[in-house]
């Protein structure tokens, strides 16, 4: 089953900079021009249940969507209490103390009303009672709220409870996909506002600001990616499809100041495509080259579970974070190679946008590392599409993940 949850439009407390939980603001001119949008966007979707929090602010984004959705107050946001309506800044002031606990992750209740740990609870419930109403074919929408969506991306990612997760803000209108296997819940993409614009409206804040933009691209497809094998280190061109995904993403994407691509000739095929609409250089970094899969390069799935039974085993059912293929790498390793090319290229473009075309293992392994869940966490979250893009953020002391596997030009 499919569980895509939007946060609402803009609503007039979000646009005036004032703390939002439970309060009953409604939708602010523009939040009901982004909801239009979502909707041109979704024009066409099904879904098989429509649920919305009893807000105002979410039941008219969903109305707006053309839904007639249930109404449900356990999607409600958290109830920050006294804190409800005040200025960031005048919270900040007189309430330092606690508000400094809620960012270290302590389970206190903001402004007298839910702690965090309550909050999880609720959602989490929440998400187990809608999943047992739907069947395995099902597709459902939840409209709801940013600290909604931010709770349940830590429940389903088996993140420990904290202010800071990794991720960014999320978008008024925004789109997170979870897809739900009998082996658990994934979060498919983040934050996806790309219905508003290719960067939503904090990443291009943050990116004025003076931080680095890292857009991450995985190639196009391959034939590899259609025969279900792994493709590692091991090269191979696009098909005719994967170069058509190539095109429209360089249709679709803005501006980048410079690019970088993995030597293998999938990448370079792709970032060429992206090198010739945006007029820019395309050079080589052997640090953000695929996953090496070892012993287990070009082979299927099904044979390496067969003829290498102990060591898939040991690393995909015991949870060890081994070579794959004996004389491959661990998604550590790929992550810290990874971790260690991208901060060199921020350092090298401080403040501009970097592109970088890399591969579906290499992303994934690095964006596990910056959630600080790793290798155990590598059944919860998806890999990235052929042609997606993550956006990360680069601070002077952090990393952040604006948003993960956006694609609308594969829609």
């Amino acid at each position: 089953m499919e569980i895509t949850v939007v946060r609402h439009g803009q609503s007039e407390s979000n646009r005036s900079g004032l703390w939002q939980g439970q309060g009953d603001s409604p939708l602010s001119e523009e939040g009901r021009l982004q909801a239009g949008a979502l909707a041109y966007r979704l024009d066409g979707h099904h879904y098989d249940l429509v649920v919305s929090s009893d807000l105002q602010r979410a039941v008219h984004t969903a109305e707006a969507l053309g839904y007639e959705p249930e109404i449900d107050p356990t999607w409600r946001e958290l109830d920050i209490g006294t804190w409800e309506g005040r200025a960031q800044e005048d919270v900040a002031a007189d309430d330092p103390d606690t508000l400094a606990a809620v960012r270290r992750g302590e389970d206190v209740k903001l402004g007298g009303g839910e702690s965090l740990a309550e909050f999880d609870a609720r959602v989490g419930a929440a998400f187990e009672t809608l999943q047992a109403r739907l069947d395995p074919d099902h597709r459902a929408m939840v409209v709801a709220h940013g600290g909604v969506i931010a709770s349940l991306t830590r429940y389903v990612l088996g993140q420990a409870r904290s202010f800071w997760s990794g991720f960014g803000p999320l978008e008024n209108t925004s789109l997170t996909h979870f897809r739900v296997h009998d082996s658990g819940p994934m979060l498919i993409s983040y934050n996806d506002a790309t219905h508003l614009g290719p960067l939503n409206r904090w990443t291009q804040e943050r990116h004025d600001d003076g931080n680095t933009l890292l857009t991450l691209i995985r190639h196009g497809q391959t034939d590899a990616n259609i025969d279900d094998r792994w493709q590692g280190v091991t090269d191979g061109e696009l098909t005719i499809d994967g170069r058509a995904q190539a095109a429209a993403l360089a249709d679709w994407y803005p501006g980048l100041d410079t690019l970088y691509t993995s030597p293998l000739q999938r990448a370079q095929d792709t970032a060429a495509a992206l090198a010739d609409v945006l007029g820019v250089q395309v050079e080589h970094h052997d640090g953000v080259i695929e996953m090496d899969l070892g012993e287990w390069e070009d082979l299927t799935t099904p044979r390496i579970q067969t003829e290498w039974a102990h060591l898939w085993e040991q690393i995909y059912d015991r949870g060890e974070d081994l070579p794959r293929g004996t004389t491959g790498e661990s998604l550590t390793a790929t992550a810290a190679r990874m971790e260690a090319a991208l901060q060199e290229l921020a350092h090298r473009h401080a403040g501009a946008k970097v592109g970088v075309v890399s591969h579906g293992g290499a992303i994934r392994s690095y964006v596990l590392d910056l959630l600080d869940i790793g290798h155990a966490g590598r059944d919860r979250l998806a890999f990235v599409d052929n042609t997606a893009v993550t956006h990360i953020l680069i601070s002077e002391d952090s990393a952040t993940i604006a948003d993960y596997n956006v694609a609308p030009h594969l829609e």
